[in-house]
């Protein structure tokens, strides 16, 4: 019964990160819609996975008090990752939902902190990644015309701006992509010879948690 559970599960976690990464490539959103229907299944599957798995009332008890416990973890990392500007509304809620269809058994401290770790070693990779592409291509001229536009000196801060945002072309503007303006002051590149915009860049997290969350999975089962 619980194999089944647990195949349950995780079909329907793949089934989530699948659907949101295409509203995520094609929209940069994932409807609210979207996520308030599958949090109401996710919870009834994660309640029947109980119900039937565990006879014994007080053991059931135990373990939905457990769960809570682990669900307001999980809000509280989301919601310092949300303060920190580090992902969107959608993207938290869709986190949240990711644990609370993930298999009762399965949910440990372990399996939480491997899953953030590597989230935020995923996150890393990205950041210099991003610093590397705007020190060695045309993107540093336009970092240096906004430092001193701003008189922004301090390493820390130019440090900051180059390895979380990204000079975007007019021209290179997608309708179907969401952009965040930090600065609503219009930069000519000389080099490019384009007007540029400084915009938050970040990467298609779901991709990110569908990535982690069946590595953590694969990880989970081998051990």
């Amino acid at each position: 019964m619980q194999s089944k559970f647990l195949f349950g599960d995780i079909l329907f976690i793949f089934i989530i990160l699948f659907i949101s990464l295409y509203f995520d490539i094609k929209y940069r959103k994932i409807p609210n819609k979207f996520i308030k229907w599958f949090l109401f299944f996710g919870l009834l599957l994660n309640l029947f996975e109980i119900i039937f798995t565990y006879k014994i009332f007080l053991i059931i008890v135990s373990i939905i008090v457990f769960k809570l416990i682990f669900l307001i973890l999980i809000f509280l990392i989301v919601l310092f990752l949300f303060s920190l500007k580090t992902i969107g509304g959608g993207d938290g809620k869709l986190i949240f939902l990711i644990f609370l269809a993930h298999p009762v058994k399965y949910l440990t401290f372990y399996f939480i902190f491997s899953f953030f770790f590597f989230f935020f070693l995923l996150f890393l990779v990205f950041f210099i990644i991003n610093y590397l592409n705007n020190k060695l291509n045309k993107n540093s001229y336009a970092f240096e015309i906004f430092f001193k536009f701003y008189r922004i000196t301090n390493k820390f801060n130019r440090f900051f701006f180059q390895i979380i945002f990204r000079f975007i072309s007019l021209t290179h503007l997608s309708k179907n992509r969401d952009y965040k303006i930090k600065y609503l002051t219009f930069f000519y590149n000389e080099l490019n010879q384009k007007f540029q915009l400084l915009s938050m860049y970040q990467p298609p997290l779901v991709l990110i948690l569908l990535l982690i969350y069946f590595f953590d999975v694969f990880l989970m089962i081998g051990i």
